[in-house]
């Protein structure tokens, strides 16, 4: 079959386009609750902080998932944390300045976690520290052996 130099043009695009529709723009990570320990604790979160009682928070918080985005109120949470747009994070790249983490809220959304712990670590350093995360109070207070790796 003959094709024109168009044709041929467009159908090396193809996988191209292809490739596009398969990998989003923002990728998301579900992780493992031992894949997350050995995570934050590489990076000194077990020295602010329980890693029992975090997983379990953020287990409950967004079921792990680095995509979670959760409407609450006149907010909304963001991520594998879930960090609030109340204060933490900013929704607008004018507002990050004025945020505790310095970060825009759409970051925390992706698969690298790594300004997400710094944020958490932030918030954790405070002195309600867990205590800023509904789900704690509710679930992650006893009862912490099944969130041991």
């Amino acid at each position: 079959m003959f094709q024109t130099p168009e044709t041929a043009k467009m159908m090396s695009l193809l996988p191209l386009l292809l490739l596009g529709v398969v990998l989003p723009a923002t990728q998301a990570k579900d992780y493992g609750k031992c894949e997350l320990n050995q995570i934050l604790r590489e990076r000194g979160v077990d020295k602010v902080i329980s890693l029992p009682e975090l997983i379990c928070t953020m287990f409950h918080s967004s079921g792990f998932s680095t995509e979670t985005e959760v409407d609450n109120n006149n907010h909304k949470e963001y991520g594998i944390f879930q960090i609030s747009s109340n204060g933490w994070c900013a929704e607008k790249q004018e507002d990050v300045e004025r945020s505790v983490c310095g970060i825009l809220c759409s970051k925390l959304l992706d698969d690298d976690i790594t300004d997400d712990i710094v944020c958490a670590k932030k918030i954790l350093q405070l002195p309600e520290r867990l205590d800023h995360w509904k789900a704690h109070n509710t679930f992650c207070r006893e009862n912490l052996d099944q969130w041991n790796c």
